[in-house]
């Protein structure tokens, strides 16, 4: 595929898709392992995962994996390039509008609004992602040792997902 498609394709996706990186996860997945049938389930899982663990933003660092599975550095820049384009554009444009009009009773309203609608659309993806992920015992061990470490012990996200991958190993490895 051209690097103007997968320029066309993540500027889609980063144009159409709303509430950040969790909320945009159904819709990467939809757009190209279901729809376009670019990458496998198994592949979008693992560019996620590597998404979360390295610095800058997760579904940008996501869709650079992918675009790098596709056609190499060259695709990497051009999902980049797609994904962000919009969003900073209209970044810039709903910042300035907020601080103008963030004591409005009408915007106060649409935004309790949207924030419930990312709550839901937040418990979709979970409710997917551990349909396919947590197939077994082990896995639903270190999926909720994961959620406690964080939630109750407040350890950095980054240090869960390293040690994950380690018990990972010893877990699998032989598998």
């Amino acid at each position: 595929m051209s690097l103007r498609k997968i320029f066309l394709v993540f500027l889609k996706i980063g144009t159409l898709s709303f509430g950040g990186v969790y909320s945009m996860v159904a819709f990467f997945e939809r757009e190209l392992v279901e729809k376009r049938k670019w990458i496998t389930h198994d592949e979008f899982m693992e560019s996620f995962a590597i998404g979360q663990m390295t610095p800058g933003p997760p579904i940008v660092n996501t869709g650079i994996c992918i675009g790098y599975k596709l056609r190499r550095l060259g695709g990497a820049l051009a999902a980049t390039c797609g994904q962000a384009f919009t969003g900073t554009i209209l970044a810039i444009l709903l910042a300035a509008f907020y601080l103008h009009m963030k004591d409005n009773p009408l915007l106060q309203a649409v935004m309790k609004g949207v924030g419930a609608a990312v709550v839901g659309l937040l418990g979709s993806i979970i409710y997917k992602m551990a349909a396919r992920m947590i197939t077994e015992y082990r896995s639903a061990l270190l999926a909720l040792g994961a959620f406690m470490a964080l939630d109750l012990f407040k350890l950095n996200p980054i240090a869960i997902i390293l040690g994950a991958g380690v018990l990972g190993l010893a877990l699998y490895w032989r598998e």
